[in-house]
This record gives C-alpha cells, structure tokens and sequence, in this order.
C-alpha cells in the first residue's frame, strides 16, 4: 500500500474537521426561531453564534450543506449524463450531425455558465428544480467534448471493429465498448465541476434566484447577513469558510495521486475488456 503524502494527510485532516463540525451541527434545528437569542456571538451556546432571528448559524450551515451537496450531485449526474451521451453521438454519427452539435457546443463555450443559468433559472422562476435545470443545461458542454474526443478516438479500435463485425448495433457499441473506456476519464472532472457548482449555487441564492428561503442555503446566508455585517459579521464569514473549504476540499481531490492514477489503473485492465469482446 503506497504511503499517505503530505497533502493527502492535509485532505484527510480537512474533511475529518468538516464532517465533525456538520455532524454536530445535524443535530439541532436549523429554522427554529427565538428572537431572545438574536445576533448573540459565537459562544458554549451557539458555537457559530445567531442570525437576527435566533437561528443556529452551525445547524444552517449544516442542514445547507446538506441541501447544497444535494444539488451540486444532481447536477453533476445530469451534466455528465446529458454530456456523455451528446459527446459520444456526435464521435459515432459524425458529418453534420458532429457539426451541428460541435456548434452548439461552441456557442456555449462562449458564454460564460453563470450568466447563461442566471437567464434560465430567472425565466423559470428560482427554486430547487429551475436552479438544477439551468446549472444542468448550461454544464454538459465540457463533458462532450472530452467524450466526443476519446469516442473519436476509440472509434478504429481493434475491440470496437470487432464487436461491429460480429453483428453490434451503434447503441451496443457505445453502451459495451466506449462508455466504459470514458468513465475513468471523467473522475478528476466530476470532482472539479462538483466545487464550481456548489459557487454557482450559491451564487444564484445570493442572487435571490436559487433556493428560497427558510431554506438554510449558504448563498441566502451570506444574502440575509448583509444590513448586520458591522454588528455581526459571523453571518458572512462562517458560511464563506464552509463554502470556500468545500470547494478546496473538491479541488483537491480532483488534483490528488488518487484521481491522477484512476485512469492508469484502469488502462492496465484494458486487455481483458478487449478480450471479452
């Protein structure tokens, strides 16, 4: 077993800490009011103290985390599903219909994600649902164009001739013999794309457009504590420390050894999977 780096240990000690302080948090009511308790410090009472409502800043931050990890999963899994299978399309249809998708593609590329789902979720009226849609609608493109270009390039293989002889179909093709070559490919990706949408959520709640509230979501947070930053920054700043740990936390792990040998690992099992077609 190869022995645990520097930075691997750091990644370690991030995400005990950030798992304790949620699990902790978990236990307590995040909308639960008590304006008694309103904008008191962080303290033995409330560990990241109030908001002015009397809610447990560290019980919102946790039950958001929750809420935004759900999100950015969901659309993870949307993008790279959406992605995949335009990428892989336009590598097997090629001719117009790769053009016609790679120009799609283009103008996209062209402007930025963030815009584009701010217009759509705006149109769609904000909530949990449109902030998926428009995050989803606007993230595939990068994952086509990497399958689009590893399809291309599987395309004359030996395996991938093989199985189109012995009688293939172009979907069973896609579905036995390429996708599975495009999975490795994608994991330090997916890990990437993870911590940019957990930005744009919270970008858009801090927008008003994303998640409602009561909702504890991190970017209405940082939103609500704007008229008591000079009384009580905490409820800007503790949010933002969770948000920008999370989205090291996921670049780290998308730059780390592990990540880095997944698709290595997997190529030195590409015999077998040739053989057994």
């Amino acid at each position: 077993m190869t022995a645990l780096r520097r930075s691997d240990w750091l990644l370690l000690a991030i995400a005990a800490l950030f798992a304790l302080s949620i699990a902790y948090g978990l236990m307590f009511d995040p909308v639960e009011t008590s304006l008694r308790n309103s904008l008191r410090a962080p303290g033995a009472d409330f560990l990241l103290g109030t908001d002015h409502l009397g809610r447990d800043v560290l019980a919102r931050i946790a039950h958001g985390f929750l809420l935004d990890f759900g999100l950015s999963l969901t659309i993870v899994a949307l993008s790279f599903a959406i992605g995949v299978s335009i990428g892989m399309l336009a590598a097997e249809f090629a001719g117009p219909a790769d053009r016609a998708l790679t120009f799609v593609m283009d103008v996209l590329t062209s402007l930025p994600q963030i815009v584009i789902a701010l217009i759509l979720a705006a149109h769609l009226g904000g909530g949990s649902l449109s902030l998926i849609l428009a995050l989803s609608l606007t993230g595939w493109v990068k994952y086509a164009r990497i399958a689009r270009a590893t399809a291309f390039s599987l395309r004359e293989r030996e395996f991938v001739t093989a199985a189109r002889v012995a009688g293939g179909g172009r979907l069973y093709v896609l579905r036995r013999h390429v996708l599975p070559h495009l999975l490795p490919i994608f994991s330090g990706l997916i890990a990437l794309q993870f911590g940019h949408n957990i930005l744009n959520i919270a970008a858009l709640g801090f927008l008003g457009i994303g998640v409602q509230p009561p909702a504890p979501e991190w970017g209405a947070m940082i939103a609500e504590a704007r008229p008591y930053f000079s009384r009580a920054p905490w409820l800007a700043i503790m949010p933002g420390i969770y948000l920008f740990a999370i989205t090291l936390f996921a670049l780290m792990i998308a730059r780390s050894r592990w990540i880095r040998e997944m698709p290595t690992a997997y190529n030195q099992g590409s015999p077998a999977t040739e053989a057994r077609s």
